[in-house]
């Protein structure tokens, strides 16, 4: 029977071994439909942590090392119920199952943790609340076959040809905006989902075109008023004026800054 400060324990170790994904995709998809009101860059920026240094080893070890006490305590326990009663066999058989339910029930809750950016990260193009909850490594500058290859293994779809072998560079940017009116962390969360949305939408009307546009992230410092969104030849194709709209209707005066 796995106790809930020993699922906690292991619940833990398989967020920070999986860095923090799971926490920032349930949060992130609260704040993306207007439930939960928050600034999520702090946690953004431990997990961010947590992958440069290359921590998550460590607590991917020592969640292997969970795994294995649960299940061998799992087996000794088991060894003790069916020692201990000999006369009530049937009641000794569902302790068994009962404890053997509980026990998988809890290693499945940890390996989904543990698993679930390595299941994700294939699909992290499809919407921004999966490519804000990963933490990938540097970004690559190809575009293969007029694809965005984004380092970790998937293909951001731009437009697929498949007369096309052309490679070619792209150039990794970063767009700066000025946004006024912005009081609190609601706010700067407010601001980034309606940037990520439209910044979707333009992505899939320029998804028939030979636009090479790909976006890494957007992010809000609402206390200093700057929104940046950083991609890949995103001064060429982001419609800037659109943004600036946007936010202008929702009652946040925005202007662009520069590229970087």
């Amino acid at each position: 029977m796995v106790t809930k400060p020993m699922l906690y324990l292991g619940l833990g170790l398989a967020l920070l071994a999986s860095d923090l994904c799971l926490l920032l995709l349930t949060l992130n998809c609260l704040s993306w439909m207007n439930i939960l009101y928050m600034d999520l860059t702090f946690m953004e920026q431990a997990a961010e942590t947590i992958f440069a240094k290359q921590l998550q080893l460590y607590f991917q070890t020592a969640t292997m090392t969970w795994l294995m006490l649960v299940l061998i305590s799992a087996v000794k326990s088991d060894d003790k119920v069916g020692a201990s009663s000999d006369e009530n066999k049937e009641e000794t058989k569902e302790t068994k199952c009962s404890n053997g339910a509980a026990v998988m029930k809890s290693i499945s809750i940890v390996v989904l943790t543990l698993l679930i950016p390595h299941v994700l990260k294939p699909h992290r193009h499809r919407h921004p609340i999966l490519r804000r909850s990963l933490i990938i490594g540097p970004q690559s500058t190809l575009v293969i076959n007029n694809q965005h290859y984004d380092g970790g293994g998937d293909l951001d779809s731009v437009n697929t040809n498949a007369e096309a072998t052309v490679t070619s560079s792209v150039t990794r940017q970063e767009l700066v905006f000025s946004v006024d009116n912005m009081t609190c962390g609601g706010c700067g969360s407010h601001v980034r989902n309606l940037v990520e949305a439209n910044l979707n939408q333009q992505q899939q009307e320029q998804s028939s075109s030979s636009s090479s546009m790909s976006i890494d992230k957007v992010a809000v410092d609402w206390r200093a008023g700057v929104l940046s969104i950083y991609g890949g030849d995103l001064k060429e194709f982001v419609d800037q004026s659109v943004i600036i709209e946007i936010l202008k209707k929702e009652g946040y005066p925005t202007s662009f800054l520069y590229v970087n």
